[in-house]
């Protein structure tokens, strides 16, 4: 495995031999980025994904002594669902990371039942730190490449991952699984001062590799690698 940055593929890779090891310096990281945005313009604005894995970091993250009542949560993306779901995102973040000295952070949920793609993004318009550079972006990436809720057989794949567009957040049905979600797209995701990829195990990093060699537009992490915007910072750890 090694680091690679050039014109078209542009990420790095910390590698840890644990979960445990992994988390540990996640937190590190999201630490100091955090005081470094309060510092100089008073707030910051953290975008995490869901799924088990980043469950542990959100609660080793949650215990961190921050200014938290300064921070800004929400998603990458949400399942349409409500957030006494199992399957909510909004639900695995408050159990989670809004908890100990979080539970101050301000939290903006992604989905709210009968609210309209269009009312969620005035919604999110009302939180003038929501429209600014994000300070850290957290994705993830399932087996079949799909990172945030932009999956390779939805049709709303390409409009999500179009850089031209003006379109924040974007309903899409992921086909291959139920429900429908909600997320926010690749030119959103990208305005960001860090761009963090989570992996766990070798079955996942034999799909991002693939996918990063490959170069293949279709699977959605690809575009998240293959961009010049913002280096993705991939932290990858051999087990769980």
């Amino acid at each position: 495995m090694s680091n690679a940055m050039t014109e078209t593929t542009h990420y790095t890779v910390t590698k840890a031999a644990t979960k445990a090891e992994q988390e540990a310096q996640l937190v590190d990281f999201v630490r100091q980025a955090v005081e470094r945005a309060i510092e100089s313009r008073g707030f910051a604005t953290l975008v995490v994904s869901g799924g088990s894995t980043p469950k542990g970091l959100f609660q080793a993250l949650s215990g961190t002594d921050l200014d938290w009542s300064k921070v800004y949560i929400t998603l990458a993306d949400e399942r349409c669902v409500p957030e006494t779901d199992d399957l909510s995102n909004a639900k695995l973040v408050k159990d989670n990371l809004c908890q100990s000295h979080a539970a101050v952070a301000n939290f903006v949920p992604l989905f709210l039942e009968d609210e309209s793609e269009e009312a969620c993004r005035a919604r999110f318009a009302e939180h003038p730190q929501l429209s600014e550079t994000y300070d850290v972006v957290f994705l993830g990436m399932g087996g079949d490449a799909h990172t945030a809720s932009i999956f390779p057989e939805a049709a709303e794949r390409d409009m999500a991952l179009d850089m031209t567009s003006s379109v924040n957040i974007l309903k899409t049905d992921p086909v291959t699984v139920a429900p429908l979600r909600l997320t926010q797209t690749r030119p959103r995701l990208l305005d960001t001062h860090n761009l963090l990829l989570q992996l766990i195990g070798e079955d996942k990093w034999d799909v991002f590799s693939g996918v990063a060699e490959a170069n293949t537009p279709d699977k959605p992490i690809t575009q998240f690698i293959h961009q010049i915007t913002i280096p993705l910072q991939v932290y990858f750890a051999e087990k769980k």
